[in-house]
């Protein structure tokens, strides 16, 4: 509760900081040489930001421009053609992984992004740092994305879609900056090829036969399907289709994964911990399918271009699902208000158990996945 209060506090007076110091449109000939992009929130949060960067490198090719995001969002940046510079800066609202910034930091960083002179800043999303660095308006033009959510809701001006993707496109529409990269996308570097190519190599993992990735876990409980019926659906993978299973996840998703494969009577690759964001997203490149949970792993397997199929339960897909033409999502409750808790508000283990192994398995035959 005091959390969800203090975003709010932090949003209308973002608002109110750029309706009061700072004008939305931006100079006919416009021309900034230094541009900050502020995005704090998840890893997934910031792939679905990634065509803001390019639609701004098509505008502006001459300028610098940089990426404030936490220490988990940088790694979604890293090898992107359109970022020349990231600066970390971990905020308390969104820490899942790394420490928040302490004060002294803090104080460093605020004189750094002074020190960078910036011409134009995009605030995708903030908190009570960045508020404070607008109001001490370190450059003429800045667009916020909290100014455009409450002027929403004021209808003074207007989302054009509903889905994430589109909503940080729509604060540079409102600038009348033209966007042309409707995708996310995911970049990543000759090493992270060697490492993929060494890996399929020592663990013999067959060219012609399908190789799915399933991720299983999520850092919301609430948001993670029954081990079980992953398991089943893995054992229908390897019996139907001599498929190849590589269980994703981080070092504290193990368990999970190690109870679906307990269930499982067929073999599986368990790769949780083992790989680096971005090694991961390049082996997402060479796989056939990708099946998860709502999570960092399922944007990153539709930004590769990877088939992708996302299991959804307290998220909206149609707001922060997977982006692509080979992207997919399935939820059963379609009336299920989002929910970030622990414990689902109408009892139970929520409503991600409404998924069927059924479901699943007709999805992957009907989109003619393998």
């Amino acid at each position: 509760m005091f959390k969800a209060l203090v975003e709010v506090i932090t949003l209308i007076a973002s608002f109110l900081i750029q309706h009061c110091l700072y004008s939305e449109s931006l100079p006919v000939r416009f021309s900034p040489r230094n541009i900050l992009v502020i995005k704090l929130d998840h890893l997934g949060d910031v792939i679905l930001a990634t065509p803001v960067f390019s639609n701004l490198r098509r505008a502006y090719p001459s300028a610098k421009i940089h990426a404030l995001v936490g220490e988990w969002g940088e790694v979604g940046l890293r090898n992107h053609p359109d970022v020349d510079n990231i600066l970390r800066y971990n905020s308390r609202f969104y820490c899942r992984l790394g420490e928040p910034k302490s004060q002294s930091k803090i104080l460093t960083l605020l004189a750094l992004l002074r020190q960078q002179k910036y011409d134009f800043v995009i605030d995708l999303r903030g908190d009570w740092f960045t508020a404070f660095f607008a109001l001490m308006k370190p450059t003429r033009y800045r667009l916020d994305y909290a100014w455009l959510q409450v002027a929403n809701k004021l209808g003074l001006a207007r989302f054009t879609g509903f889905h994430q993707l589109e909503r940080n496109l729509d604060l540079l529409r409102i600038a009348n900056i033209q966007t042309f990269f409707r995708l996310p996308t995911f970049h990543t570097s000759d090493e992270d090829q060697n490492w993929v190519d060494n890996f399929l190599r020592e663990s013999e993992i067959l060219p012609n036969y399908p190789l799915i990735v399933i991720h299983p876990g999520s850092p919301i409980t609430l948001k993670r399907w029954r081990t079980e019926r992953f398991a089943d659906v893995a054992d229908w993978l390897i019996a139907q289709k001599n498929a190849q299973i590589l269980f994703v996840g981080t070092r504290d998703e193990e368990d999970v994964i190690s109870a679906v494969q307990k269930q499982m009577h067929g073999r599986s690759i368990n790769l949780a911990g083992e790989t680096t964001v971005s090694q991961l997203a390049e082996l997402l490149k060479r796989c056939h399918l990708f099946l998860g949970n709502d999570s960092g792993p399922m944007h990153i397997a539709a930004a590769v271009g990877t088939q992708t199929i996302g299991l959804y339960g307290p998220g909206n897909p149609a707001r922060f699902g997977p982006v692509g033409s080979n992207s997919y999502t399935i939820r059963r409750q379609l009336n299920c208000p989002p929910c970030l808790g622990t414990v689902c508000k109408f009892g139970g283990e929520g409503c991600m158990k409404d998924i069927r192994t059924e479901d699943v398995i007709q999805t992957i035959q009907a989109i003619h996945a393998i």
